[in-house]
């Protein structure tokens, strides 16, 4: 079976909110995470999603009911501790053998996209996939992916590592490939390095895409896909980022 993790213990800071998680924020219609949720159970419907909470987390809880199963993120601590949070409970199930990981807070991803990097992980038998993009550009709808972090690959191709945009250079920052947030693990390697993980960075969080440098240094391959619609990897992390994800999805109801 495969099991799938939801990031969003996010307070959302930025989107000007403090009584509601930013997950919880309202586009189209619908709270953010629930079009997680939707495209989760869609590519993964063995298990239930399991849904990673931080400030106000039993306001999801409460909508979501027993979609999910959520699991309380006290420090929001990165990415990699959200990741953490989960072991307690899914590291001791030896009937998982992957686990997608996706962040809270990316209304435009679909279960396709999901789909299709659990198959690319299933056939290559990596030990990481990741979903990527690559814009033409960072201007115009894809300036809203500026910050993300910058896929490093080698002369070969392979993937070399993913840097943050905090952590990047202006060399690095021209790259144009960028990390969507959308993860394969297989289960059992995830669980036993996840505690490895280190804060020595500018954030001073523990990030999951350190887990592609202890790969490598492992020796293993790690594979990542392009995907075809850049768009998904949009994150709701401003309201002017909220206006555009909008937009997009009401172009997309527009046209059927």
């Amino acid at each position: 079976m495969n099991q799938v993790i939801v990031m969003a213990g996010g307070k959302g800071t930025r989107m000007n909110m403090t009584d509601i998680p930013k997950t919880m924020i309202r586009v189209e219609g619908k709270p953010i995470v629930e079009y997680i949720v939707e495209a989760a159970e869609t590519a993964v419907p063995e298990t239930k999603p399991v849904v990673i909470v931080g400030f106000q987390g039993h306001t999801i809880q409460e909508y979501l009911k027993d979609r999910v199963i959520c699991v309380e993120q006290k420090e929001q601590l990165g990415t990699g501790h959200a990741v953490a949070c989960a072991a307690p409970i899914l590291r001791d199930r030896s009937d998982i053998k992957y686990v997608i990981v996706l962040a809270g807070d990316q209304p435009l991803i679909s279960a396709d996209t999901i789909r299709t990097v659990l198959d690319h992980h299933e056939k290559s038998q990596e030990t990481i996939t990741l979903g990527t993009v690559v814009v033409p550009d960072y201007s115009g709808i894809h300036e809203h992916l500026l910050h993300y972090g910058r896929i490093i690959r080698k002369e070969d191709g392979t993937v070399s590592r993913i840097v943050e945009y905090k952590d990047a250079t202006e060399e690095e920052r021209a790259i144009r490939e960028v990390n969507t947030s959308v993860y394969c693990f297989d289960a059992d390697w995830l669980w036993s390095h996840i505690d490895k993980l280190g804060s020595d960075n500018a954030s001073k969080e523990f990030y999951i895409t350190d887990l592609i440098g202890m790969a490598m240094e492992e020796g293993r391959n790690i594979n990542a896909i392009p995907l075809p619609d850049p768009l998904e990897g949009l994150n709701v992390n401003t309201p002017e980022q909220l206006t555009a994800i909008g937009g997009v999805m009401g172009e997309r109801r527009r046209r059927g």
